[in-house]
């Protein structure tokens, strides 16, 4: 049920949270596999703070915070990137392809449920909640 303070849909909710749910823990699984798989060199410590950053911004989208799309797309890009990485060294790794590719999904599904402008209008109405009650208490 949505209401001025929650906008969102129970679909929509689902969607953030167990899409966030699920992408840390595909991102943690990379992490764990990096560790246990890689040498230690520069470019595979760069790597760890980049499964890092995913997994933050996997939570941020389980906490259904607006800035989690600006963190998701940005993750996706060094998603990308890692990808592009094993390939050179001609390495595969499944669990890093699939973490690519549940980035791209979570994108889509995140832009056709309209979720970005629901949760900007979610923060917006907490602001004029908070304003609303500033000097009242």
């Amino acid at each position: 049920m949505s209401s001025p303070l929650n906008p969102l849909t129970e679909r929509q909710q689902n969607l953030c949270e167990y899409g966030g749910g699920f992408g840390v823990m595909l991102s943690v699984t990379c992490l764990i596999q990096h560790l246990v798989v890689t040498l230690t060199t520069l470019i595979t410590q760069v790597m760890i703070l980049l499964y890092l950053f995913a997994i933050v911004a996997f939570l941020v989208l389980a906490m259904k915070k607006v800035i989690a799309l600006v963190l998701i797309i940005i993750s996706a890009v060094f998603s990308m990137c890692i990808q592009v990485i094993w390939m050179r060294e001609y390495a595969f790794s499944l669990v890093v392809l699939s973490l690519f590719l549940y980035h791209v999904i979570i994108i889509v599904a995140l832009f056709a449920e309209g979720i970005p402008a629901v949760l900007k209008r979610k923060k917006l109405a907490a602001i004029e909640e908070e304003h609303k009650w500033l000097g009242k208490i």
